[in-house]
């Protein structure tokens, strides 16, 4: 259940990077998902929206190890940049297993050289023991009815369409921070089926669609919009929002 204070009565301004912004704040605690959801600016159908796990380390600490603190970063500077949004940051440190089983699992994948889905899977830990249904419902409670989903997780996108909302997938292109980051990227991909947005197709905008020559800033790529009982696929070619997508 979400907290019963009024979101009205915490709404503040928040600054970063320059800009500010207003911010309401509600509380999520339901089928075992604990976190928060922060709702940037006028909220509507249509809105940016993260679902985002908490990493100790890649956000605080500041790891090269994952991709965890570019996504949040991402999606703040995009969410900002709209004017409006939604994270949601959940309580699910190490894919749900928490900050003991993730050191575990790390120091299992350096004795092992194993992906630290497969370690988790040795240790007796599911691959990724994560929900998003109660975030789901939260975001159905806000009234929104279509979001645009700053995600690379088609489960995330699975959840929220389970809860009948339409979803326009924009996955997250980050610069991988270290080989160990890209290893686990890659990961992601074979063990998870994410999406991890690349220069080569079908992600890259093609160069005869290109008003100027390629740099090492990343291409659009057309979102993928997903209603209840459609199935999940990226689609190629330059995107309607090219805004949304990002090194």
């Amino acid at each position: 259940m979400t907290n019963v204070v009024d979101p009205a009565d915490t709404e503040h301004r928040f600054r970063r990077n320059g800009q500010d912004l207003r911010v309401r704040v509600v509380g999520l605690d339901e089928g075992g998902e604990r976190g928060h959801l922060l709702l940037f600016g006028a909220v509507a159908d249509g809105c940016l929206v993260r679902v985002h796990s908490r990493c100790l380390y890649g956000e605080a600490l500041r790891s090269q190890d994952c991709d965890c603190g570019p996504e949040l970063d991402k999606a703040l500077d995009l969410i900002q940049a709209a004017g409006s949004g939604v994270l949601v940051y959940l309580e699910q440190e190490g894919r749900g297993a928490g900050l003991i089983a993730k050191a575990l699992g790390y120091r299992e994948s350096e004795r092992s050289g194993a992906d630290t889905f497969t370690s988790y899977e040795t240790l007796g830990y599911p691959a990724d023991a994560r929900t998003y249904l109660a975030t789901a419902r939260a975001l159905a409670d806000l009234g929104l009815r279509s979001v645009q989903l700053l995600t690379n997780n088609p489960a995330k996108v699975e959840a929220l369409r389970q809860e009948g909302l339409q979803v326009t997938a924009v996955p997250l292109r980050t610069r991988a921070l270290s080989e160990r980051a890209r290893d686990y990227l890659e990961a992601k991909r074979t063990r998870r089926k994410h999406w991890i947005p690349t220069d080569a197709a079908p992600w890259a905008l093609d160069q005869a669609d290109a008003a100027s020559p390629m740099t090492d800033e990343p291409s659009a790529v057309d979102p993928v919009v997903i209603t209840p009982g459609e199935n999940i696929r990226p689609r190629p070619g330059p995107g309607a929002a090219p805004d949304l997508i990002g090194a």
